[in-house]
């Protein structure tokens, strides 16, 4: 019996060296990501057409104030020029109105 139980005692040291090996798991490498870079995508421009820069500086900027002060102005010196003779107020305030206007629309 001694010899069946020294065989049977190296059979369980074998088995606890092979249960011994099996809980120890082996180390993975641990790697590194480098940071990811996104290429950068080329957008397309939109091309500005010319008629819209054209129409966009065609449009004048003056006030509703300033026109009107523009029209009394030029209104003022024409009555002056003919004495400020009474009845051409009117008269002189339309044309001047028109004139103004004109000269507006083409700056």
């Amino acid at each position: 019996m001694n010899a069946m139980t020294s065989t049977s005692k190296k059979k369980a040291v074998t088995k606890k060296r092979a249960v011994a090996k099996k809980a120890v798991a082996p180390k993975k490498k641990v790697t590194t990501k480098s940071p990811v870079v996104k290429k950068k995508v080329a957008t397309k421009k939109r091309a500005v057409s010319k008629k819209s820069v054209v129409a966009k500086t065609a449009v004048p900027s003056v006030s509703n104030k300033d026109r009107y002060e523009m029209i009394s102005t030029m209104a003022y010196f024409r009555s002056e020029k003919r004495s400020f003779e009474p009845g051409y107020a009117v008269d002189d305030w339309l044309e001047c109105e028109r004139l103004i206007d004109e000269m507006i629309s083409k700056a």
